[in-house]
């Protein structure tokens, strides 16, 4: 994978855009990525709209309650149960493969006990609809 950044006057609307590029294999492996896409770019605008109280890619209008609708759902609904999963699978494959709990506060910056404790957690229980679908075991 790389992400390159393209900006100013070379950006499609004159402020920066950002490629990631995947390999064939990754690409077919990850399949239908088009709305993570969607509502990665939600975030990133949400960041930007939050911090100037301004939503510029309209008519530039002041922020309004109404504007956050959709921000908060493909950001509650739809990202973060997707990136838990995909961190849940990561911590368990993580464990699986021998990684250890010092590893894994690494990863976390986080102290080992709650590292630990995490990791603990998560292998007791079966894996979420959101960490199957990460591994490509459920479809949503």
């Amino acid at each position: 994978m790389a992400i390159s950044y393209r900006t100013g006057d070379q950006a499609q609307q004159g402020g920066l855009d950002i490629t990631i590029s995947l390999t064939p294999e990754e690409a077919a492996a990850a399949g239908h990525i088009g709305d993570l896409a969607d509502w990665f770019d939600t975030a990133l605008w949400a960041l930007a709209v939050l911090r100037t109280g301004r939503v510029d890619r309209t008519d530039g209008h002041a922020l309004t309650a109404n504007d956050l609708h959709t921000v908060i759902n493909d950001l509650d609904h739809r990202l973060l149960p997707r990136l838990q999963g995909i961190r849940d699978a990561a911590v368990r494959r993580h464990a699986d493969l021998g990684g250890t709990y010092g590893d894994l506060a690494t990863a976390m910056d986080t102290s080992r006990s709650t590292a630990q404790y995490r990791r603990d957690a998560l292998t007791a229980k079966t894996p979420s609809v959101w960490e199957n679908w990460a591994t490509g075991q459920q479809q949503h």
